[in-house]
């Protein structure tokens, strides 16, 4: 949230693929104001369970990115990965494509390196970071 929304005053901010709401509730922990959705109605029950769990209060609802309307100053697209929601290459680059229709400014997190699908989009990467994560750190020989 800090690299996405350093100073969320007057900002409007939205995560359009928030799944189960990692993002919303670290943004909301914060108290900066986000929107939520997710294409996925299980998804968005679980992201609704999990900032009522934690006391916060914020709108999520079921839209698909492509159906996604009105304009934000910033976009946190979280990628779709793992078993539960494998998007192929093609959904990748769409939900980039349509990030890029609603926002000004996207930040990605992504497990692989979409590089290609950023730039085809039209944006211009100016940052990157590299976070790792799990055991293999702590356990190098």
């Amino acid at each position: 949230m800090n690299i996405a929304v350093p100073d969320p005053a007057g900002i409007s901010i939205i995560d359009p693929c928030c799944g189960i709401g990692t993002v919303l509730v670290e943004a909301l922990s914060m108290g900066i104001a986000i929107n939520g959705a997710d294409r996925n109605p299980l998804a968005v029950k679980g992201s609704r369970e999990n900032i009522v769990h934690f006391n916060y209060h914020g709108e999520v609802v079921v839209q698909d990115i492509a159906k996604q309307e009105g304009h934000y100053d910033v976009a946190i697209v979280d990628m779709p990965y793992n078993l539960y929601s494998n998007a192929t290459a093609e959904e990748q680059y769409t939900i980039i494509k349509h990030a890029r229709r609603i926002a000004d400014r996207v930040v990605i997190l992504t497990i692989k390196d979409m590089d290609d699908m950023i730039l085809r989009a039209g944006f211009t990467i100016i940052d990157r970071c590299v976070a790792n994560k799990g055991l293999k750190a702590l356990f190098s020989s």
